[in-house]
């Protein structure tokens, strides 16, 4: 009964939906159309390359590298390389590509005017000899492979190929576009270099870009070099302090050398820079300042070396070379004698040995640097006048202007005089004909008393001998002074025999170059024989 009242009883109404419950019907999510606000598109510039920066992202541009330079690395025809030239504060683009002997004749009759008369090249009889050659290489290829017939393709001889002429192409780039040859133009540099890479030409007037030759090691971007501060600057350029993050070297830290711009004769003085680096670049000893590479991006060229934190060896014997014992002076002059030994076994004539020439690392070992003078010979007789540190100079440089070795080995003797005299130069007092008058009448310079009596004698008869056959080669100069020291070392075991850096915390002055301070370098004439006096030789 109670169940069924319970089923039966009337239930309450249900409540009327208040306002609340309204609202919340209200708010029922309703899809919209959501149309975005356009603004207004702002203008971006847009920075249009010029056909020199163009030119500088691409593997083959070696920047400013002078012409001659660039000869050095185009061998085979074809080869082709992109520098950089300012012409009236212009960037310029050259094209230096290496041609055969029959594109080189035929572009010269192009660039040449015409004239009466006979003509000056006689291209056909060339194109004749050149086809005679090739059907008899042709025919020396058939007998040596044992076949018959030569209808078979045969590859190009090398000879070919060779490039016999190298032409400096300087491009026109202007409002109707890139050109070479000022007839056929094109809208940027991409287009002109694609143009004469892929397109085939069957007249041997034109030339093809087959092998572009690409940046050597060695050479450094602008951006991986940062200059810090100028550590010195000299009559012809200065040398700085500079960071760099080339991935090829270990070292964050080298030493740029630079030639001053506005030089009279800077010309002249760049290729004597450039000789330099490519004497420096290929040598690694230990007792030899390492030359880490080139940087042509930029005016004026830069030259990277490894830094001395122990500054000019100069600089150290006059300062502090009183408190240096014998047995650290006497291995600086091993380490002297270790690094011209390995130049002489490369080939290379220093030609100019002395303390301001050489630098100390943090450790306080010597290495031999500065190689403006350097020769790449093995004997070098002069042809052009040269200023030249005739106090250092042997007999026979002033009489026969002459350099092989033993020249070197002479200078080496007037080096190990200011290792013990706190970097004197020899002759003090006396003017260049005074000092040259004294050397070629055999009067040499003793070495100081504080020195070894052993390795003053030796420097005195061996090394100052006035004949060069009497002088003894390197490696017996190295051999000598490897004994010396171990006797010396023997005589104080408790000293290790190493001078102390001169490097300071804070302090870069001691990173400077040495600067000569004595009329040192004179200007020597090989064609006249009056600037040498006769020859006086003391009984």
């Amino acid at each position: 009964m109670f169940i069924i009242k319970s089923m039966t009883a009337k239930r309450p109404p249900r409540p009327i939906p208040t306002a609340s419950i309204s609202k919340a019907e209200e708010n029922v999510t309703v899809h919209e159309i959501l149309v975005p606000i356009r603004k207004e598109a702002k203008r971006e510039e847009v920075k249009v390359l010029s056909s020199a920066d163009l030119a500088r992202k691409l593997p083959f541009c070696h920047g400013f590298m002078p012409a001659f330079e660039a000869m050095q690395l185009l061998i085979r025809a074809g080869d082709f390389l992109i520098r950089l030239r300012e012409v009236d504060n212009k960037i310029r683009i050259v094209l230096s590509v290496g041609l055969t002997s029959k594109q080189s004749y035929k572009l010269r009759e192009m660039t040449e005017p015409e004239e009466e008369g006979p003509k000056r090249w006689k291209v056909t009889e060339k194109a004749d000899q050149d086809e005679n050659d090739d059907n008899d290489a042709a025919t020396d290829l058939e007998n040596r492979q044992g076949t018959g017939s030569c209808s078979e393709t045969r590859a190009v001889p090398f000879s070919e190929t060779i490039a016999v002429n190298i032409r400096h192409m300087q491009l026109i780039d202007d409002e109707t576009g890139c050109s070479i040859d000022g007839e056929t133009f094109f809208s940027n540099l991409n287009d002109l270099l694609a143009y004469y890479i892929f397109v085939a030409t069957e007249d041997s007037r034109d030339f093809n870009l087959s092998n572009g030759i690409n940046r050597q090691y060695g050479t450094f971007r602008s951006s991986e070099i940062k200059i810090v501060k100028i550590l010195g600057n000299g009559a012809f350029g200065e040398v700085s302090l500079a960071e760099i993050t080339h991935p090829a070297f270990k070292q964050d830290k080298a030493a740029v050398k630079t030639v001053k711009k506005g030089y009279p004769q800077q010309l002249c003085l760049e290729e004597k820079f450039l000789t330099e680096g490519r004497i420096s670049i290929p040598l690694d000893h230990a007792n030899v300042v390492r030359t880490l590479g080139w940087c042509y991006d930029n005016k004026p060229l830069q030259l990277l070396m490894e830094l001395c934190p122990g500054g000019a060896l100069s600089t150290y014997l006059m300062t502090k070379s009183d408190k240096a014992s014998n047995l650290a002076l006497t291995r600086l002059c091993l380490d002297a004698a270790r690094g011209l030994d390995y130049l002489h076994e490369v080939g290379v004539l220093h030609r100019d040995v002395a303390a301001r020439n050489c630098l100390l690392d943090a450790k306080g070992t010597l290495k031999v640097a500065d190689f403006g003078l350097s020769v790449k010979a093995y004997y070098y007789e002069m042809t052009t006048s040269e200023n030249l540190p005739t106090r250092y100079l042997s007999p026979e440089c002033l009489t026969y202007f002459a350099f092989n070795a033993e020249t070197d080995i002479y200078a080496y003797g007037h080096l190990v005089c200011e290792m013990f005299n706190k970097n004197q130069t020899p002759y003090t007092g006396m003017t260049g004909p005074q000092a040259r008058k004294k050397i070629l009448a055999g009067n040499v310079l003793n070495v100081h008393k504080r020195a070894p009596e052993a390795l003053r004698a030796y420097v005195g008869d061996r090394v100052f001998a006035y004949h060069p056959i009497y002088r003894p080669p390197m490696h017996q100069i190295v051999k000598f002074l490897e004994e010396l020291v171990s006797c010396l070392q023997k005589d104080n075991p408790a000293e290790n025999g190493r001078v102390e850096s001169t490097m300071e915390t804070g302090n870069d002055e001691t990173m400077q170059p040495s600067n000569v301070t004595e009329d040192v370098f004179e200007l020597v004439e090989p064609s006249s024989a009056a600037q040498s006096p006769p020859i006086v030789v003391a009984e």
